[in-house]
C-alpha cells in the first residue's frame, strides 16, 4: 500500500504534449468514473403502500440497522422515511473525500445554525456555528470521519438499568465485522459493519503513538473497557471505500423481499394520533404531502435536532412552548432541553517532512488512477491519523474528558467557508497553507463531556424551517479550562522527541489582545474558534422523554431510537454507540413479536 511519505512528483518533468495528453485522459476517465459507472447501490423501486407495520423515520445510522433488523421478521412489512436524498454520489466511498462531503453545495448536510452564541462562535459568522449533520442515506455514518467508538463504561452510569456498559457490549459486537483487529472478547468478524485500522500505517501516526507514550500513556484498546491511553483507530472501511450504515445495513434491507420499503427527500412533518397512540405519519416527498400508516409502531431515528423538532409540531413537548404555537397537547415532556454538543479545536503545524496530505496529492492523476484500478494511494486513506489517544486532564478518573486526534493535512480546501468563519478573519485563518501545498500535520483535541448545556426549540410550525438550537456552548466555564487543558497537552506532545521532528513552525491563530500563549490568549482563541464535533445529544433522554425501552411517554405505538435519547454524552464518536443502541431494540421488538427469546 502507497504511504503518504512514499507519495513523489512524476519524473522526468513532463512535455507539453504528454501533459495535454494527461489532462485529456484525466478528464476521459474521471467522467467514466463519476457519469458513466452504473451507479451502487441499486435500490429497488416501491409503490408505496397506504399502511406497513412499522414505519422508521430517518434513514441513518439507527434507521438503517433497526430497518435491517426487523426485516429478519417473518411477514413483516417497513417503511423508511428519509429526509436526504440517495447515497448515490461516488465521492461518500472515497475515503480522501470526507473533506468535500460537509459543502453545502453537495446537499448532503442539514447545515443546521445555531442562534447567536454569547460565550463561544466569535471568530464565526454573527457568532453563529454551522452544524453539518448527515441528511442522506446513512445520515451522519455517509459524510462523517469513519470513526468508529463505543464510549467509555463510566459513560452509562446514568442511562438506567439495562443500559450499562456491559449490557451494550453483545450489541455494540453484533453487526461488527472486525477485518484486521486482533481477536478478542471485544471484537467480532462476522456482523455486517466492516470494521479495520484503515490503510497501511504512515510514518506521522507511528510518532504520534511514540510520542503518546513518551508522556507516559499506555497502549490499549480504546473499544474495550479501559480506554484512557493511546490506541489504534479504527474506521468504517473496507478495501479502500467508507462503509456507512446504509450501504452495510439499509441496502442489503431493502433488496429483501420486498419487505423493505423507502422513500427519498421526505421530511416527516407530523406524528398523528388516534387517542394516545401513534398511527399514522404525515410527510412531505418532494413537495408533495402524504400520509402513511403504521399498524404496530412509528421509529424515530431522526438524530438530535430533526427528532425534538418532529414530536414538538405532533404535540409532544413542553406545554408551553407548544401553546406558544398554538399547537395541541399531546404529552407535556420535556422534549429539546438537554442539549449537549461536544466540542474540537485545531491546532496546527507545518513540516518539512513529506508525510500529509496536500493539494497536489490529493488532485494529481496518480492518486486518482491509484484508487481507479487498485483502490489504493491517497484517494484510499482516510485523513485522519491511525493513532487516537484519551487523556482525563483531572487525572481523577477511569473517565476521559479529552480525545485528541490528528488530521495528516495542515489544511483543508475551503475549511474557513464550510466553517463559516468571518470574513475579515478567513485570509489569517486560511493562511495560504492549502493553496501552498505546505505539509504539516493538526491535532484536534475534543471536549467529550461539555458541562454547558442547551436547547432546541421551534421556530414555527412550518416543517421545512429549522429549529431554534442554542447548545450555549461555553456557559459554563470548566469547559473552557478543559480545554485549555487540552491544548497543554497537545503542546507537550508536539514537543517529544518522537514529533518534534516532524515541527518546523506552529500556525498561529489570529491575533488577539492577549500576550501570546498566555492563558488568556488560548481562552480567547477556544471562545473564538472552537467548533463543533458534529454529535449533538441529549434532547429526549431515557428517564425524561422516553422510558428504559425507549418507548415515548404518555403515548403508545411510538419510540424514539438516536442520539437524542443519550442521558449523557459518550467519550468519542458517538456512530458505534448508536448501532449498538438500534441493535439492542430490535431485539426488544423481535421479543415483543414473539420471534426472540430471553
Amino acid at each position: 500500500m502507497t504511504k503518504f511519505h512514499e507519495l513523489k512528483v512524476l519524473n522526468p518533468p513532463l512535455t507539453s504534449t504528454q501533459k495535454t495528453w494527461g489532462v485529456t485522459m484525466m478528464v476521459l476517465l474521471t467522467a467514466f468514473y463519476f457519469f458513466c459507472e452504473p451507479f451502487e447501490p441499486v435500490y429497488p423501486s416501491h409503490k408505496l403502500r397506504d399502511e406497513y407495520d412499522y414505519i422508521v423515520i430517518g434513514g441513518g445510522t439507527a434507521g438503517s440497522v433497526i430497518a435491517h433488523r426487523l426485516a429478519e421478521l417473518g411477514n413483516t412489512s417497513i417503511l423508511v422515511i428519509e429526509a436526504g436524498r440517495h447515497d448515490y454520489d461516488h465521492s461518500i466511498r472515497i475515503p480522501a473525500a470526507s473533506i468535500s462531503l460537509l459543502d453545502p453545495d453537495k446537499n448532503l448536510v442539514w447545515n443546521y445554525k445555531t442562534v447567536p452564541q454569547q460565550g463561544s462562535a466569535q471568530g464565526f459568522l454573527n457568532n453563529r456555528m454551522t452544524l453539518p449533520l448527515g441528511k442522506v442515506l446513512g445520515g451522519s455514518s455517509s459524510i462523517g470521519d469513519m470513526i468508529y467508538g463505543r464510549g467509555n463504561p463510566a459513560d452509562f452510569n446514568s442511562w438506567g438499568a439495562g443500559w450499562s456498559w456491559q449490557d451494550l457490549l453483545p450489541f455494540f459486537l453484533k453487526g461488527e465485522r472486525a477485518m484486521d483487529i486482533d481477536s478478542s472478547q471485544y471484537h467480532n468478524t462476522n456482523g455486517e459493519l466492516p470494521i479495520s485500522r484503515g490503510e497501511e500505517e504512515c510514518e506521522l501516526s507511528n510518532a504520534f503513538t511514540s510520542a503518546a507514550q513518551e508522556l507516559g500513556l499506555k497502549a490499549v484498546d480504546y473499544t474495550s473497557k479501559e480506554q484512557i491511553g493511546v490506541s489504534q483507530t479504527l474506521f468504517t472501511m473496507k478495501s479502500g471505500e467508507r462503509w456507512s450504515a446504509a450501504r452495510a445495513f439499509l441496502e442489503p434491507a431493502l433488496n429483501r423481499r420486498y419487505k423493505v420499503h423507502m422513500t427519498t427527500n421526505s421530511v416527516a412533518s407530523k406524528i398523528l394520533f388516534s387517542g394516545n397512540r401513534a398511527t399514522q405519519v404525515v410527510f412531505n416527498e418532494d413537495g408533495v404531502n402524504k400520509a402513511v400508516r403504521a399498524t404496530k409502531e412509528i421509529i424515530v431515528t431522526g438524530g438530535a435536532i430533526e427528532t425534538p423538532k418532529l414530536l414538538m409540531l405532533s404535540g409532544i413537548g413542553p406545554a408551553d412552548e407548544l401553546n406558544k404555537h398554538k399547537i395541541p397537547v399531546v404529552a407535556d415532556l420535556p422534549v429539546g432541553k438537554g442539549l449537549k454538543d461536544p466540542m474540537k479545536i485545531w491546532l496546527r503545524y507545518k513540516s518539512d517532512n513529506k508525510v500529509s496530505v496536500t493539494r497536489d496529492k490529493l488532485t494529481s492523476a496518480k492518486s486518482f488512477l491509484e484508487y481507479y484500478f487498485n483502490k489504493a494511494g491517497t484517494w484510499s486513506e482516510t485523513l485522519q491519523s491511525q493513532t487516537t489517544v484519551f487523556i482525563d486532564t483531572k487525572k481523577s478518573s477511569s473517565q476521559p474528558d479529552v480525545n485528541i486526534n490528528m488530521l495528516r493535512a495542515v489544511a483543508l480546501p475551503n475549511q474557513a467557508e464550510i466553517l463559516g468563519v468571518k470574513y475579515e478573519l478567513e485570509d489569517s485563518f486560511n493562511a495560504g497553507l492549502y493553496d501552498s501545498n505546505t505539509e504539516g500535520f493538526t491535532f484536534v483535541p475534543t471536549l467529550l463531556h461539555p458541562a454547558s448545556t442547551g436547547q432546541v426549540q421551534l421556530r414555527s410550525t412550518g416543517t421545512h424551517d429549522p429549529p431554534l438550537i442554542d447548545p450555549a456552548y461555553f456557559s459554563n466555564e470548566d469547559d473552557v479550562n478543559t480545554f485549555l487543558a487540552a491544548i497543554r497537552y497537545v503542546q507537550k506532545l508536539a514537543g517529544t522527541k518522537s514529533l518534534s521532528p516532524f515541527v518546523s513552525e506552529k500556525v498561529d491563530y489570529p491575533a488577539n489582545q492577549h500576550l501570546y500563549d498566555s492563558d488568556e490568549y488560548w481562552r480567547h482563541i477556544i471562545r473564538q474558534f472552537a467548533f463543533t464535533a458534529g454529535h449533538p445529544s441529549g434532547t429526549c433522554s431515557i428517564g425524561k422523554v422516553v422510558d428504559s425501552e425507549l418507548r415515548v411517554k404518555g403515548v403508545e405505538g411510538l419510540r424514539v431510537v438516536d442520539s437524542s435519547v443519550f442521558p449523557a454524552t459518550v467519550s468519542g464518536d458517538s456512530t458505534g454507540v448508536l448501532y449498538g443502541i438500534a441493535e439492542k431494540i430490535s431485539d426488544i421488538i423481535k421479543k415483543e413479536n414473539g420471534q426472540l427469546s430471553d
